[in-house]
């Protein structure tokens, strides 16, 4: 899993944020370090790693993308990303090595992103949400930027 900052994603390991040599220390849970970014204008979405958190960059429109486990804590740059969008459904997840692990159902975010070359949307993240509670959490966020 990369540490550090590209297309707008920054991760998290032991609650140090690595961003192009920046580091802070949160205080506390990921909540509070996202709504001091959010009041410099910043929109870092926060994505909590887990069992029950999966993403992809490889996002096949026949519903064969296989998800992999979220071992890490992310900031995702929303601003990097064109459009966002949810989905519900099952979904295949891989085990760490990226082998298919088994079907699981949840709820799925989008981040879209724009091709100038070929003048359309493409999917260029997605995150696997099994913990409904996560998946609200997230949404509620969205719904505040």
């Amino acid at each position: 899993m990369y540490n550090g900052y590209e297309g707008g994603v920054a991760t998290t390991e032991n609650n140090n944020i690595s961003c192009k040599g920046k580091k802070r220390r949160l205080s506390g849970d990921m909540d509070t370090g996202t709504d001091n970014w959010m009041n410099r204008g910043r929109s870092f979405l926060p994505v909590r790693g887990g069992s029950d958190v999966f993403s992809t960059e490889e996002w096949k429109a026949t519903g064969t993308s296989l998800f992999r486990p979220l071992k890490q804590d992310l900031y995702i740059n929303i601003h990097k990303y064109d459009q966002i969008s949810a989905a519900q459904g099952s979904f295949f997840t891989a085990d760490e090595e990226g082998s298919f692990s088994q079907s699981l159902v949840g709820h799925v975010v989008h981040l879209w992103r724009y091709d100038k070359h070929q003048r359309n949307y493409y999917i260029a993240l997605s995150f696997l949400f099994t913990n409904h509670q996560e998946f609200l959490r997230v949404q509620s966020f969205l719904q505040q930027v």
